[in-house]
């Protein structure tokens, strides 16, 4: 439980990314297909990892601020990488560091990641909307409308 409590920590505080759900749901995702990265056992950094058809999409990514800037965002993409059965996997971002760690991963910017993918991330992104409005998130909502266009996809073909 105590891995739910900081990442409903972490969602809270970070707007850019997907509303806080309750300790249940939490606890449920995190026992899901996830990444995570530890120090000293204690969860330092998440992702989610989304199997579509032929793609697998790393999202909702955090690090702890108080690890970040010590390589721990590269590790946890390389992670979730080695762990994603497909041999496609996309990822969007409009934060430039996060856009630095996934070019450095292997990364390269795209503009169409296919008719299914784009579809899938359309339907996810309503999705959080729904979710952000539901959940009375207005501020979120606001931060993460406001930088909508700013959002670039990036994919990585794994040999």
């Amino acid at each position: 439980m105590q891995d739910a409590v900081w990442l409903r920590e972490m969602l809270s505080h970070e707007m850019e990314v997907r509303p806080p759900r309750s300790l249940r749901v939490e606890q449920k995702i995190l026992a899901g297909n996830v990444a995570t990265l530890r120090i000293d056992g204690d969860l330092i950094g998440f992702t989610e990892i989304r199997n579509y058809v032929k793609t697998a999409e790393i999202a909702t990514f955090i690090i702890d601020p108080k690890h970040r800037g010590e390589g721990n965002a590269n590790k946890l993409v390389l992670k979730a990488i080695k762990m994603s059965p497909q041999k496609r996997i996309i990822s969007c971002t409009k934060n430039p560091k996060m856009a630095k760690v996934l070019k450095d991963c292997g990364f390269e910017k795209t503009y169409w990641p296919g008719l299914l993918e784009y579809s899938l991330l359309t339907i996810n992104t309503i999705k959080r909307i729904i979710l952000m409005l539901l959940g009375l998130e207005f501020k979120r909502l606001w931060i993460q409308a406001k930088g909508f266009m700013k959002y670039k996809i990036y994919k990585l073909e794994v040999k």
